[in-house]
């Protein structure tokens, strides 16, 4: 998420963060951009992210009407995927595992090394061929682990091939796991849309991976499926995985989310389902319909965590503190900053889903609360070790 709405937040930025008398004379994605003293004030306000003008609610609020129906995001803004929108082929009427083969991303001596392969699976409620990563398990009695990615949720996955890759192997190893991963899913947060898109397509996740995708891993003879299933994912992946979760409770036994937001009716949660989706084209009512209608409550799983009773349940997020002050080089002066806003607003909303299965009498999930920490790999990646070895006795 931390490239999402950059460039125009820069004068929003600028009155909100800057300390009196340091000035903001460039856009904030200039190479000289902020001044030292400028990411230094950044880092010193998001120290006390409860109070601080960098909350996620703080910084939309300085931005009127960003978030709302009457607001257009600014061209500069969109972060357009130029294979969307695929075609569709009304003429797929079963789901069908087409092909199978070793992973051709990067080198594939090493994937075949590492089991990894790529399915092309023929959907017909997405009415295309869908492109999906397969870890094969090292060996027999294996759960199934559906990881899903962050908001440009990429055909290339960054648990696989991005700064996840080395946690991967490092977590599961030889672990007799059968990992699957949708790509591809670029800012439609693994849900059903209610209406085809003119920008993103047709989009139904939900229906895909439930109903679709997992019939066909687990008949493969070599995924040695063993009857147990769990769910995860990282910022909308989080969401997404969630949500899938507690709305098939009889499909899975655990779930895990890193920085994703659970709620669809509080303001910040409402706010990020917006920008994830409309700084991709996407218009949200296209998704869900209009805010407060019946599928908006349905992924509301702080309104309704019942599913998530009786599965193991890991949930973290950072409260946007910058702990170190990276150099302009290494991090951006956006994403520094958006990086460090969202992960407040992630903290909000997972202590909203926290507090409301408590407030059910749920207590059996473990939920890490990390301080310091912005929205990115480096707090993601550190969450994988943790998250696998409380849901891990929940699938064997």
């Amino acid at each position: 998420m931390r490239k999402i709405y950059s460039t125009f937040l820069a004068c929003a930025v600028t009155t909100t963060l800057a300390a009196p008398g340091i000035a903001q004379e460039r856009p904030l994605g200039s190479s000289d951009g902020l001044s030292d003293a400028f990411r230094s004030s950044v880092a010193a306000s998001s120290q006390a992210p409860g109070s601080s003008a960098i909350a996620l609610d703080g910084l939309l609020s300085s931005l009127g009407l960003v978030g709302s129906s009457d607001f257009d995001i600014p061209e500069m803004a969109l972060e357009l995927d130029d294979n969307f929108p695929y075609p569709i082929d009304e003429t797929i009427t079963e789901a069908k595992l087409l092909n199978r083969e070793v992973s051709p991303t990067g080198n594939v001596a090493a994937n075949a090394e590492r089991r990894l392969e790529r399915w092309t699976v023929s959907s017909p409620s997405m009415g295309r061929d869908i492109t999906v990563d397969v870890r094969l398990p090292g060996g027999a009695d294996a759960p199934i682990v559906v990881l899903l990615d962050g908001v440009s949720a990429p055909i290339n996955s960054g648990w696989l091939y991005g700064p996840g890759k080395e946690e991967i192997e490092e977590v599961f190893g030889d672990e007799h796991a059968t990992l699957v991963f949708p790509v591809d899913a670029n800012g439609t947060w693994y849900s059903d849309w209610i209406e085809d898109d003119p920008v993103l397509g047709r989009h139904k996740w939900e229906t895909f991976i439930v109903e679709e995708l997992l019939p066909l891993v687990e008949a493969e003879p070599d995924t040695f499926f063993n009857g147990h299933r769990a769910i995860g994912g990282l910022s909308m992946g989080a969401s997404g995985a969630v949500h899938l979760a507690n709305s098939h409770p009889e499909l899975f036994d655990a779930t895990f989310g890193f920085s994703g937001c659970y709620s669809t009716s509080s303001r910040v949660g409402e706010q990020i389902v917006r920008l994830v989706t409309e700084t991709r084209g996407g218009t949200v009512e296209n998704m869900w319909g209009p805010v407060g209608s019946e599928e908006w409550d349905r992924h509301d799983v702080s309104a309704h965590p019942e599913g998530l009773r009786d599965m193991a349940v890991y949930l973290s997020a950072a409260d946007g503190g910058i702990d170190e002050l990276p150099s302009e080089e290494d991090r951006s002066n956006d994403s520094l900053i958006i990086g460090a806003a969202l992960e407040n607003g992630v903290y909000t909303c997972t202590r909203e889903l926290d507090r409301a299965m408590r407030a059910e009498g749920m207590d059996h999930h473990v939920v890490n609360y990390k301080g310091d920490g912005v929205h990115d790999w480096r707090n993601f990646e550190e969450e994988l070790a943790p998250a696998w070895e409380h849901i891990r006795p929940s699938l064997y």
